[in-house]
């Protein structure tokens, strides 16, 4: 039985009917330990408890069930890291219903007018508005959007790395960028934007695979060495790739504080609005608890973003097109993020109550609601759920 097939298998037990996945050879991190019991006996036990619970909270809402299961279909088809988007959304759905007291807690919300005409995504010409999920938190509601937190240099290296298979018609390659110590967000993303456009960039590299060259040094435009290293496979081998990344959570939360921006089509002016970053060592090793590496880096990347991005009137028209002709600056978007939630997710090696560890920081310069600590108070009232490991509000740190 292949990895497909026996995670089809998985979710038909759990949730007793058909599930329409197209059965092929496609695997990745998570459905192949899903088919390795021996190695992976803690994780596939953790996954299949999380389906049992999500199958029982919302047994009685078939069109909830229906979008977990299109949810579960695309973790099953996707390749490399993009199993990790449906995995987040579906591990922050099965944190929060383990609060017994929190109400109405929807999955996949789409087409509400009323949220969809106080949104960006409208602002800008988008049709629709889709927020990931909703809860009655306290005496308000909180939208959510969940993103899988994965490492910058990994999205770019998978940027570079699909436009060469196409480019070279070979898959026997690996590629990654090496020797990272900053990795500023806005100069990579934009900058490599403009090279891969150019085509140079790509040009040179498929040279470099077409010689079975390992390495490559190439200078960006704005004059930042860009170092990647490039692992063929052999006769009976796969690829094996090893690159150099050296941590540290200030400079990490530096580089990172504009990646928030990516998600501005998701936010909405009049109602409290989380952005939810779930963190797995399979799409993201760089964030570990190593001398509390891991707290220092979600408190310092918060405090960037709802203190220091707060001061930004730079227009967004400099980081999306999308924007051009509208007067929208940084800090109107940051300030519609009454807050950012960390969820680690443990569950490859732990079990029980300690598969997630949270963290709960809320903007203090929040234009649409502004949410405080004492709002988190109604988490305590459910005695078996993980309390949150941090709830920090910045109320007197706020400068």
């Amino acid at each position: 039985m292949n990895d497909l097939e026996n995670y089809r298998n998985i979710v038909e037990n759990i949730f007793s009917q058909e599930f329409k996945i197209p059965v092929s050879d496609n695997t990745n991190n998570c459905i192949g330990a899903l088919n390795h019991y021996d190695s992976f006996h803690v994780f596939r036990e953790n996954f299949i408890e999380r389906l049992k619970r999500l199958y029982v909270y919302y047994e009685k809402k078939p069109e909830v069930i229906d979008e977990i299961l299109t949810t579960l279909k695309n973790i099953g088809i996707k390749k490399g890291y993009k199993w990790s988007g449906g995995y987040s959304e579906l591990v922050a759905l099965d944190y929060w219903i383990q609060y017994n007291n929190l109400l109405n807690i929807d999955f996949q919300i789409k087409d509400k007018k009323d949220l969809y005409d106080h949104s960006i995504a409208k602002l800008i010409g988008q049709r629709e508005l889709d927020l990931d999920m909703a809860l009655d938190f306290s005496s308000f509601r909180v939208y959510m959007d969940v993103k899988s937190f994965l490492p910058t240099h990994v999205e770019l290296s998978d940027r570079i790395f699909e436009i060469l298979k196409s480019k070279t018609n070979r898959n026997n390659f690996l590629i990654n960028v090496d020797e990272i110590y900053d990795v500023d967000y806005l100069e990579l993303n934009s900058g490599l934007k403009q090279e891969i456009k150019s085509g140079y960039l790509v040009n040179e590299l498929v040279k470099c695979i077409d010689s079975n060259e390992t390495y490559f040094n190439y200078k960006l435009k704005s004059g930042r060495d860009l170092k990647i290293r490039i692992a063929y496979s052999g006769k009976g081998k796969g690829a094996m790739l090893s690159t150099t990344r050296i941590i540290d959570p200030y400079r990490l939360a530096m580089d990172y504080k504009y990646k928030v921006l990516d998600y501005y089509n998701k936010f909405i002016f009049n109602d409290a609005f989380f952005l939810v970053f779930v963190i797995n060592p399979w799409f993201n090793n760089e964030i570990t608890e190593f001398y509390n590496n891991n707290e220092t880096f979600y408190r310092s990347l918060a405090r960037r973003v709802f203190i220091e991005l707060v001061n930004d009137n730079q227009n967004m028209d400099k980081f999306n097109d999308e924007f051009t002709g509208k007067s929208i600056r940084v800090c109107d978007i940051v300030s519609l993020i009454s807050g950012i939630v960390f969820i680690e997710d443990k569950s490859i090696t732990l079990k029980g109550n300690d598969v997630y560890k949270v963290y709960f920081y809320t903007n203090p310069n929040a234009k649409n609601k502004r949410v405080k600590r004492f709002d988190f108070d109604i988490l305590r009232w459910s005695h078996l759920a993980k309390q949150p490991s941090i709830v920090e509000d910045f109320e007197f740190d706020n400068y």
